[in-house]
């Protein structure tokens, strides 16, 4: 049976100038607000062709000209694959190579695409691979620095990273605050400052040994135009960071209906072992897309 992907795309179209706070109130002020969206397939792509296949969707995006870039799941049964399509759905390439010369990925990576070039970031090495979108590949950087939970992507000359702040001393069970750290590092791989810090929630235990946790608010984000957009909440909230200035220029949020959070085995156990709290309800945000 084949596997298949339908690609489902929501726009919304956010202008941000000077410190702006926006709250979009559950009244509109237009008075012929209110609209109701029909979706229609634009395009389905099988998870299974004449010369590729993918064994499910971890991260898609586009390029300038409308090329589809696949990075399907990962594990240590499954081969990745790094997959562009033509707008048309038309299978181009796999840009992953697998090994360790340079050049080619181990295993865990995250991509970024420029207008020009495909940033490979590969978890295992701690490299990051350049290469055009064409899969050409022009050099490899290792990362020298402390542990970076994501890559984020690139901006100008920068390499832009996440680093997750956890608390050290964990006493009690209960949701703490943690610093979500946008890091800045050299295309050389240096580590250069900690540039800008978003807070949200986690759920941290401590056993004899050692510890744990439970994912409470997400970290979301994207880069485009000189900002990073990012969602560090449950609910439909994005703040927008001016990347050269380290300002947040605006805000945003707006009440929106919530889906039920369906809670797993695992989850109730570890809820009833740990007093943790119960989530209610779904994500608002799951991915940033430009």
């Amino acid at each position: 049976m084949k596997r298949v992907l339908p690609l489902l795309f929501f726009f919304a179209v956010i202008s941000a100038n000077g410190q702006q706070i926006i709250d979009n109130d559950q009244m509109a002020q237009n008075k012929n607000a209110g609209r109701v969206l029909e979706l229609e397939e634009a395009l389905r792509i099988d998870g299974e062709g004449d010369d590729y296949y993918y064994n499910g969707v971890n991260t898609l995006n586009l390029d300038a000209t409308g090329n589809i870039y696949i990075n399907d799941a990962w594990s240590s049964q499954t081969r990745a694959h790094l997959l562009k399509f033509s707008p048309e759905g038309t299978f181009i390439a796999d840009l992953y190579r697998q090994g360790e010369v340079p050049g080619e990925i181990q295993s865990m990576y995250e991509f970024f695409l420029t207008d020009e070039k495909v940033y490979v970031f590969d978890f295992m090495k701690k490299k990051i691979i350049e290469m055009g979108q064409d899969g050409t590949f022009h050099r490899e950087q290792k990362i020298e620095s402390e542990f970076l939970n994501d890559y984020i992507g690139v901006f100008e000359d920068w390499l832009v990273f996440l680093r997750k702040d956890n608390p050290y001393e964990r006493k009690t069970y209960r949701l703490y605050d943690i610093g979500n750290i946008i890091v800045f590092l050299s295309k050389e791989g240096q580590k250069e400052k900690d540039f800008f810090t978003f807070t949200n929630k986690t759920f941290f235990i401590t056993t004899a040994q050692g510890g744990g946790g439970m994912g409470w608010d997400p970290f979301i984000s994207t880069i485009g135009d000189g900002k990073l957009y990012a969602c560090s909440s449950q609910e439909y909230f994005v703040e927008v960071l001016d990347l050269k200035t380290g300002e947040v220029t605006a805000r945003f949020r707006r009440p929106y209906p919530r889906a039920k959070h369906e809670m797993r085995d695992w989850e109730k156990q570890f809820i009833s072992k740990y007093s943790a709290p119960k989530r209610r309800f779904k994500n608002d945000i799951s991915q940033l897309f430009i």
